[in-house]
């Protein structure tokens, strides 16, 4: 009984560490490039995060391909074209920004684009090899992998024309089954290239089996389908040599502890019940959680009531009465501070209207200090209040990376 007492007592201690040692991450809707980095690394690291999402704009291009995020089905890119990128970032004088990630998109095209789809999975996972590399080269900590469909969305509805996670929209006549397992297939084929060009790497998911578990309808109908078998895909590729987190976007508009409590359980309950390799996800998948600032701020400022530009989508009444919780300063700390407490050790920070930093201004814009010491103070702090519920985070220890 003394002995069982002290374990859980050990685990709980565990817990509180492991929380204490939760990075956040910004990443802006327009993430700053190698060139902007190299010129403003040090205003930035004056932000109260552990690190940042790069995009990669590739010189000595066609215009169409310089942007990696978004090229990466339409060009096969190759070391010496990426080889400027690295050079920059590899001058870039980080010090505070520790866990730099360089962003990748898997459906990044208005095209048709199919799991059966041969030529182009050569070409996106020949990329991801090549991203990986880079990372390890630039001492980033690895990947931020966007699976996000960016196609335009077909006539009278919300779903993209073109997404490869999504069944109904197959360009073959096989069956759901048939479709899991090359899922399955490609996402190990990722997971072999990413660790074979850097071992340790972190592959961080923007969402991942969270939209496959928790959409709606029958499995086979939900518009990221196919997304749950590719990340057991890249558990299986990766075989222990990496850190896969599912980055949970759907906690953008979270504020309360219990929240992000649910979001938890679920994808350690339900979520791995519907894993090809429920073992495998329970060991290796590690949980994360992204935040947007100001959140659905898109919709508020282009109202074409609010005046004034650049918007300030700070102002609670500028909102419904039930939705001001989400511009409160006091409240958005609140809820890092439980995220960090309930994740296995990565929360994102994504924002819009507010700058933490551009060209004209490099110390920020449109960022109220209420803000800025909101997220400093729940980086330091330990909220015990939020405990992570039931289970704990996966025993595993891939190798790292320091700058």
């Amino acid at each position: 009984m003394i002995l069982r007492e002290k374990r859980v007592g050990l685990l709980a201690l565990l817990t509180i560490l492991l929380a204490a040692c939760a990075r956040v991450i910004a990443w802006p809707s327009v993430e700053p490039d190698q060139d902007f980095l190299q010129r403003h690394i040090a205003s930035m690291e004056s932000k109260p995060f552990d690190g940042v999402v790069i995009q990669a704009v590739v010189p000595g291009v066609h215009e169409s391909a310089r942007l990696f995020t978004w090229s990466t089905l339409k060009h096969q890119y190759t070391p010496q074209e990426f080889r400027p990128v690295v050079e920059v970032l590899r001058r870039v004088p980080f010090r505070r920004f520790r866990d730099n990630f360089l962003r990748i998109n898997v459906n990044p095209i208005d095209q048709a684009f199919d799991m059966f789809d041969e030529d182009r999975w050569e070409v996106l996972v020949s990329n991801f090899s090549l991203a990986a590399a880079a990372a390890r080269e630039a001492g980033l900590r690895g990947l931020m992998v966007d699976p996000e469909a960016y196609a335009e969305v077909q006539p009278g509805s919300e779903t993209p024309r073109f997404n490869v996670f999504d069944f109904r929209l197959r360009r073959t006549t096989r069956e759901f089954a048939a479709y899991q397992q090359m899922a399955l297939r490609r996402g190990r084929q990722v997971g072999q290239a990413v660790v074979t060009a850097y071992p340790g790497i972190t592959l961080m998911l923007a969402f991942g089996p969270s939209a496959t578990c928790l959409g709606r309808g029958p499995l086979a109908e939900r518009t990221y389908s196919l997304l749950g078998a590719f990340v057991d895909g890249l558990l299986a590729g990766t075989v222990g040599q990496a850190t896969v987190i599912e980055g949970f976007e759907l906690a953008y508009s979270y504020r309360s502890c219990d929240r992000f409590q649910k979001a938890y359980a679920a994808l350690r309950g339900p979520c791995r019940e519907l894993s090809l390799d429920p073992a495998r996800y329970t060991q290796w998948l590690e949980i994360g959680f992204g935040l947007w600032l100001d959140y659905d701020s898109l919709t508020t400022c282009q109202d074409p009531d609010v005046a004034g530009r650049p918007c300030r989508w700070f102002d609670p009444t500028l909102y419904k009465p039930e939705d001001r919780h989400l511009v409160d300063a006091d409240q958005f700390g609140k809820a890092v501070s439980f995220a960090r407490a309930v994740s296995d050790g990565y929360v994102w920070i994504y924002t819009t209207q507010p700058k933490w930093w551009s060209e004209a201004h490099p110390f920020g814009e449109n960022v109220p200090d209420a803000y800025v010491r909101a997220l400093e103070e729940a980086r330091q702090a330990t909220d015990l209040s939020c405990p992570r519920p039931g289970q704990f985070p996966p025993t595993h220890a891939a190798p790292g990376v320091n700058r």
